[in-house]
């Protein structure tokens, strides 16, 4: 926890640096990141949603619970059919025609998966899925 906090903080602070250092609870920090970043522009918003987004898959997964990846669809072939491989630490497609240029199962950070995530749900907020 203490490490995402200070990721956390890391983020605001480069990207807004008179934020000042965080002192709060860590359950707390997300609304902190929230409110000190709320003026910046879509991207930077984005940003900040997936890390946090990222951060609570990685705590899911260090939990055991690697369900969590199933419900997000491939970026690259958009079906569902994701499933976490722990040895890789790596998200893998098991549609068997998403392979990459060496006929690989195509396989994805939780940070990719953040960002599609957070960019997926924008586009269903204004109605274009």
């Amino acid at each position: 926890m203490a490490a995402s906090v200070t990721e956390a903080e890391t983020h605001v602070l480069a990207a807004a640096p008179g934020a000042g250092r965080y002192t709060g609870k860590a359950a707390d920090v997300y609304n902190w990141m929230r409110g000190r970043t709320a003026h910046l522009d879509d991207t930077q918003q984005s940003a900040r949603e997936a890390l946090i987004y990222r951060q609570g898959l990685e705590h899911a997964i260090a939990a055991g619970d690697t369900k969590v990846i199933r419900p997000h669809r491939c970026p690259a072939c958009r079906t569902y059919g994701l499933f976490w491989r722990e040895q890789a630490g790596h998200a893998a497609c098991v549609n068997r025609h998403c392979v990459d240029e060496h006929g690989l199962s195509r396989t994805w950070s939780l940070e990719r998966l953040a960002q599609q995530h957070i960019a997926d749900r924008k586009l269903r907020a204004v109605g274009t899925t």
